[in-house]
Parts: C-alpha cells; sequence; structure tokens
C-alpha cells in the first residue's frame, strides 16, 4: 500500500485594511446579453432569407405580369385581324359602287364623258452639277489649305 501524503492548497486572502504593496488590477470580461446573441444570429438568417423570398414574390409578380400583358397582346392582334378584315370589305369596288348606285343615286359615265390625256415627260434641265451653288471664299481658302485644288480652283461665274 501507498500512503499519499496529506494535500494543502494556500488562497491568499486580502483583508480590508491590509496594503500588500501590489496593486492588482483585475480585469472581467464583459459579459454579452444572450438575448443580443439570439438576435444577432436570428438576423444572420432571417434577412437573407427575407431578401430570397422577396425576389421570388417579384419574380412571380413578373410573371404574372408577363402573361398578363402576352394575353392582351393576343387579343388585341386578333382584333387587329377583324378590323382588316373589316376595312377590306368595306373598300370593295363592288360595294361602293352598289351604295353609289343605289342610294347615292349615282350612274356610270357615257363613253363620251371619258377623255384619256397623254402627258409628256419633261427633260431635265442641264447636268446635276450646274445646280450646285458656289462655294464661299471660307471653303475655297480651306480647300487650298487642306490640299483640295478643285474647290479652290474653281471660276467664278
Amino acid at each position: 500500500m501507498i500512503a499519499l501524503g496529506q494535500r494543502t492548497r494556500t488562497y491568499p486572502v486580502l483583508l480590508p485594511g491590509t496594503d500588500t504593496g501590489q496593486e492588482r488590477r483585475v480585469r472581467r470580461r464583459a459579459r454579452r446579453s444572450p438575448m443580443l446573441a439570439a438576435l444577432l444570429l436570428a438576423a444572420i438568417f432571417v434577412v437573407p432569407a427575407v431578401i430570397y423570398i422577396t425576389q421570388k414574390a417579384q419574380a412571380a409578380r413578373t410573371g404574372y405580369s408577363i402573361l398578363h400583358l402576352a394575353k392582351e397582346v393576343e387579343d388585341l392582334r386578333g382584333e387587329s385581324e377583324r378590323l382588316r378584315a373589316q376595312v377590306s370589305s368595306l373598300n370593295a369596288p363592288a360595294r361602293i359602287e352598289r351604295i353609289a348606285t343605289r342610294e347615292l343615286g349615282m350612274t356610270s359615265p357615257a363613253p363620251r364623258q371619258v377623255t384619256t390625256i397623254e402627258i409628256t415627260p419633261v427633260p431635265a434641265r442641264g447636268p446635276a452639277t450646274a445646280a450646285r451653288p458656289e462655294p464661299s471664299l471660307l471653303r475655297r481658302v480651306g480647300a487650298w489649305f487642306l490640299g483640295r485644288d478643285t474647290a479652290a480652283a474653281e471660276p467664278r461665274h
């Protein structure tokens, strides 16, 4: 058997009014509130989740808007085709002639009331370059400095 000795520990005790000569500054660690840590942890997880959900909701709203607008475009295209058909039926020559003769009392012209006039084309006057205005003095000097002698050397009329 092994015999163990008695263990003793000594703890320093400072009594009031006694000065040890050494001032010990005991730093106490600031305790953080558990509520602050919980709020910070919640903010770390909740804020990105709220942003994500907001983006998804906005994307869904945009998708519904696109679907609504596509349906509206399709409806307007159908209405446009219907209106084009109505315009072509209203512009039909047979319909116009029927309205003119029945409702307005018009008649077709007699052959002697219709004549043909021939129009001959008028020839152009001179070449197209003759209609060009004379370059100003400033343009001629600029052309001379830039080496474009054609504009500077043109004779004055």
